[in-house]
C-alpha cells in the first residue's frame, strides 16, 4: 500500500477543502481541476498519471464507462482508420466533404454501421491479433483485415493501468460555474492481461471506433482520430481489477 502513501495524502489534503471551483468548462473538467490541486499538469502520455498510479475522475451519479485507454490499429496500411473512413464513413454534417465515423465494436455481437454495415472484433488468439470484421447488412463477410496486435494492447494496458485510482466528487453550479467535492476514492491493481482479454471477448470492455472532425480551433475542419477508444462500465471494474483499499468520507468509510 506504500506505493499508493502519497496520492491518499494528497486526496485527503483536497477532500479537506471542500467545493472547488472547477479551471474548465470542457469534458473531463473533474479531472483537470483534481490534477491542478495535485499540482500536476494535463498531459495525454502513455504512461500512468501519478508516481505510477493511472487516476480517474467521475462524478457521483454519472452514468459514463470509464476510460481506459485509446489504441490505433496496427495495420494493414497506416494509418489504418483513414481506409476504414473513406469505406464505411458517411459525411460530416458541417464539413460534407470530409468522412466521419463511430461505432461501438463489439466481440460478441455485430454492430450495424451508417445503416448499411455490420461491424464486429475477432479475438484472434492463434495470431495474437484482433481484426475488425466488415459485413454488408444481410451479414456476408466484406473484409477482415484491419488489426491490432496483442502485444500493442498489453503494452498500454499493463504500462498506464497497473495501478488505478479512481476518485469521486460530488458537483454543483454556483452563479454558472462547476464546483466539486472530491469525497471517495478507491484504489486498485490490474488483474491480468488474460483477464482483459477475457472481458473483451465477452464484451464487458466497451469498444469505441472515433473519427470525427474538428469544429473549433487551429484545427478545425481536421480530423481527430482517436482510432479505437477502451473502457468499462464503473459497476463491472471489479472484473479487471483487484480493489485493495478505499477512503469514502460521506460514509467514514476508511479501509486503506
Amino acid at each position: 500500500m506504500h506505493e499508493y502513501s502519497t496520492l491518499i495524502t494528497e486526496f485527503k489534503k483536497i477532500s479537506n477543502k471542500k467545493w472547488i471551483k472547477s479551471i474548465s468548462k470542457s469534458f473531463g473538467s473533474i479531472g483537470l481541476t483534481f490534477e491542478n490541486e495535485l499540482k500536476k499538469k494535463p498531459d495525454a502520455l502513455f504512461f500512468p498519471d501519478y508516481y505510477g498510479i493511472e487516476i480517474k475522475c467521475t462524478s457521483r451519479y454519472s452514468q459514463y464507462p470509464l476510460y481506459l485507454f485509446t489504441l490505433a490499429f496496427d495495420g494493414p496500411t497506416f494509418p489504418e482508420i483513414n481506409r476504414i473512413i473513406e469505406l464505411y464513413g458517411y459525411p460530416d454534417k458541417d464539413f460534407n466533404n470530409k468522412k466521419v465515423l463511430f461505432s461501438k465494436v463489439f466481440a460478441h455481437k455485430k454492430t450495424i454501421v451508417n445503416d448499411k454495415y455490420k461491424f464486429q472484433l475477432e479475438v484472434n488468439k492463434s495470431e495474437q491479433k484482433v481484426y475488425l470484421k466488415v459485413y454488408d447488412i444481410n451479414n456476408k463477410l466484406i473484409e477482415k483485415k484491419s488489426f491490432v496486435y496483442f502485444d500493442s494492447i498489453y503494452n498500454h494496458l499493463v504500462t498506464k493501468l497497473s495501478k488505478l485510482a479512481i476518485v469521486y466528487a460530488s458537483k454543483k453550479k454556483v452563479e454558472n460555474c462547476e464546483y466539486y467535492r472530491y469525497y471517495k476514492i478507491s484504489l486498485y491493481k490490474l488483474i491480468s492481461f488474460d483477464k482483459f482479454i477475457e472481458l473483451l471477448t465477452n464484451g464487458t470492455i466497451i469498444v469505441d471506433l472515433i473519427a470525427r472532425i474538428s469544429k473549433s480551433g487551429a484545427d478545425i475542419g481536421r480530423h481527430r482520430n482517436k482510432n479505437l477508444v477502451f473502457s468499462i462500465r464503473k459497476e463491472e471494474i471489479e472484473k479487471l481489477f483487484d480493489k485493495i483499499g478505499e477512503i469514502d468520507l460521506d460514509n467514514k468509510k476508511h479501509a486503506i
